[in-house]
């Protein structure tokens, strides 16, 4: 009776690991930072327990401005009343984005690591990086695997 019970949990490891990719790491790693020059970048996989069909490799490339202004006055009016009030106000605006295809379609082996390169390409007159009192500009990279359920990723690295 062991042996069927614990099969049948090694079916449903199996099924969570097929929705969750919890049996999945992704890892990328890039040069430093340059525009308008071909930058190499590494995205390493690792797979866990069971075999892992995919649709591609990807890259995501991304440059985000953000703002943050700290203790700002704003006004409202409640009830007829005009009430003062102070806080952080925060804006976001997205300048590049790339979504790349390094590798296509496949099926990645259990307990295997594997890699991919490709090289990026940020274009001259993308903005720079820099980081003001209030208003910082960064680039981020995210790597991942597009497969049945959730996709598993690096999640988005600062690169610079």
């Amino acid at each position: 009776m062991g042996g069927g019970f614990m099969g049948f949990f090694d079916k449903v490891k199996a099924v969570a690991n097929a929705v969750t990719r919890g049996g999945v790491k992704v890892f990328v790693e890039c040069d430093p930072l340059v525009f308008a020059t071909p930058m190499s970048v590494k995205i390493k996989v690792q797979t866990k327990d069971s075999a892992v069909k995919i649709d591609r490799v990807y890259l995501k490339i991304k440059g985000e401005e953000k703002v943050e202004v700290q203790n700002t006055d704003l006004y409202r009016n409640q009830n007829s009343k005009h009430i003062n009030y102070t806080e952080t106000v925060r804006a976001s605006y997205i300048t590049v984005e790339r979504d790349l295809t390094v590798a296509d379609a496949q099926e990645l082996e259990a307990n295997s690591p594997y890699e991919w390169t490709c090289k990026i390409e940020l274009p001259a007159d993308a903005p720079p990086v820099y980081r003001g009192i209030i208003c910082k500009h960064t680039y981020y990279l995210q790597a991942g695997l597009d497969c049945f359920g959730n996709d598993p990723d690096s999640g988005w690295i600062e690169f610079s």
